[in-house]
């Protein structure tokens, strides 16, 4: 949420109607941003008209209400400008994405697009777990349906069982199949069993995953210089440590990819589907724990700025 990024004028009227601030107090800040050629949010500060802490909470509140009814329009295209270069001064806060979706689908009204987003009653589910699920504060609704599913994970009996009613049990659904917390079953394995992987497929892998570590490296390098090979190695350390021999012969190179030592890619025993699925889980592993070093070195907007640049880079890993 940026300076200009909403109407400083319905901010004003959502601090009258939610009895917040009365006119004249809105007014004496508004007032004193214009003399002062100030944001209205800096002028309740500055006025001693309500607690820093207080300004930016409103402030994250009044944004997401007003973005909040994008989730009931049809289906449209959304991008991040990535390469938009803001002022930190003019950076009110960040909000997380995962979060805002959440929410978003939450509060949704047009049910038709939810009834269209999800899977057929006969299919099954999983409850996923990636790397992100902590961070959500599930209410105890949501609580309920995750343990539904995964004591019983045919949707048709869901539904049925759900003492939330199938249309609310169809929101929770919804929700967790577009944060990525659940996935059709028969889904589970997107990887093809190794016997079907030629060493093109596994190299076309390796790859993919070398050119997203590379990537980071250059981001992080532009930030910070030369101390950005450190700063990822040691998140590559954090990751080598939990791995068995061979996976902890591992280096980080000069460039930012990886290398695997003392042997080649090929050589690995990926002898079942199971030990496939752990070398890629490996590679998720690595990716993730350098991008929460991208977030600890320089903050959540570059985070989120090398979260959708990785997307775009070879095939999901």
């Amino acid at each position: 949420m940026v300076e200009g990024s909403f109407s400083e004028r319905d901010f004003e009227i959502k601090l009258m109607l939610s009895h917040i601030l009365n006119s004249q107090q809105v007014e004496e800040g508004a007032s004193y941003a214009r003399e002062n050629k100030v944001s209205f949010p800096r002028a309740l500060v500055e006025c001693g008209l309500l607690p820093p802490s207080r300004v930016w909470e409103i402030l994250a509140e009044f944004w997401t209400e007003d973005l909040i009814p994008l989730f009931d329009r049809p289906r449209a295209e959304y991008v991040f400008d990535s390469n938009s270069n803001l002022p930190q001064a003019r950076i009110f806060t960040v909000v997380s994405t995962l979060e805002f979706i959440l929410q978003g689908i939450r509060r949704m009204k047009n049910f038709s697009l939810i009834e269209v987003g999800l899977p057929p009653d006969i299919e099954s589910l999983q409850i996923l777990s990636p790397a992100y699920a902590d961070i959500f504060q599930f209410d105890a609704p949501e609580k309920y349906v995750l343990n539904l599913i995964r004591q019983t994970p045919r949707l048709q009996e869901v539904y049925a069982l759900s003492q939330l009613g199938k249309k609310e049990t169809q929101r929770v659904i919804f929700g967790l199949l577009h944060l990525g917390l659940a996935g059709l079953s028969q889904q589970k394995n997107k990887v093809k069993p190794p016997s079907e992987l030629s060493s093109a497929g596994m190299e076309k892998i390796w790859s993919d995953f070398n050119d997203k570590c590379s990537y980071i490296f250059k981001y992080i390098s532009k930030e910070i210089g030369p101390v950005a090979l450190n700063v990822l190695e040691k998140a590559l350390d954090e990751v080598r440590a939990r791995l068995g021999p061979p996976l902890q012969g591992l280096e980080l190179r000069d460039d930012g990819r990886i290398e695997f030592k003392p042997f080649p890619l090929l050589s690995l025993s990926l002898y079942n589907e199971e030990s496939l699925k752990n070398f890629i889980r490996v590679l998720n592993e690595i990716l993730v724990a350098e991008v929460l070093a991208v977030k600890k070195t320089l903050g959540n907007a570059h985070e989120a700025a090398v979260v959708r640049n990785i997307e775009r880079i070879g095939e999901p890993i």
